[in-house]
């Protein structure tokens, strides 16, 4: 079930990266920890997002937001900070295109981080990622080319039981002079709830280790 739920595309939040100086914010695309995949959301599923950024030496941060599968192979989406640091900034917008390549491969196009206030959420985020499946595990790999920041990415995810699945991810920031390491993991609690959790250690001298815990809600809105 819980792989079945990872291929529509619910799948973690990178904002890990945020407290690293790669964004302010930006909307949550499917991926893994702190990278985008070829992974989308079904078509005419939505998915409600609840969660938050905390680490030992900061203010917690919550959010919300959505992502919706509007045809097939599409997806786009919405965040916003609804308390603590940020809260001011407004919404965050995300789409991106997937492609088939072949049974056990994609690629996927999208642009994640897009709002009209770049002075508190930085630049948009533009990416290509590819994902070959190798039934053991999902490998994945992009480019970003984000304004100063352009950025490699990988990543792979591993079921260690129908219901759990393991997560790594590593990209990076400063326009390549640092990265993220990230490791976390993706639960099935319900066919329709799922939680995520994840920390994320950058490679900055004094930069703080940070942590994600998010729950999403999965709601079919199309036809049987």
């Amino acid at each position: 079930m819980l792989r079945a739920m990872s291929a529509l595309g619910i799948l973690l939040f990178g904002f890990g990266l945020t407290a690293c100086g790669l964004s302010r914010a930006w909307a949550t695309p499917s991926g893994l920890n702190n990278i985008p995949t070829a992974d989308v959301v079904g078509e005419k599923e939505l998915v409600l997002q609840a969660f938050s950024e905390f680490g030992s030496e900061r203010q917690p941060a919550w959010f919300a937001g959505f992502k919706y599968g509007p045809a097939e192979n599409w997806e786009v989406g919405l965040d916003d900070i609804i308390a603590g640091p940020g809260s001011a900034g407004g919404p965050t917008l995300q789409a991106k295109y997937r492609t088939a390549l072949g049974n056990r491969s994609a690629m996927a196009f999208g642009a994640a981080n897009i709002s009209s206030d770049r002075s508190r959420h930085g630049d948009v985020f533009p990416y290509a990622a590819v994902c070959g499946d190798l039934s053991a595990l999902r490998l994945h790999a992009g480019r970003s080319w984000q304004a100063d920041n352009h950025a490699w990415f990988i990543g792979l995810d591993t079921p260690m039981t129908s219901d759990i699945t393991l997560r790594a991810d590593w990209i990076q920031i400063q326009d390549g002079e640092e990265s993220v390491t990230s490791l976390g993991f993706i639960r099935t609690i319900s066919p329709r709830w799922l939680m995520e959790g994840w920390v994320s250690f950058p490679s900055g001298e004094g930069a703080e280790t940070s942590s994600i815990l998010k729950l999403d809600f999965v709601m079919p809105l199309g036809g049987p």
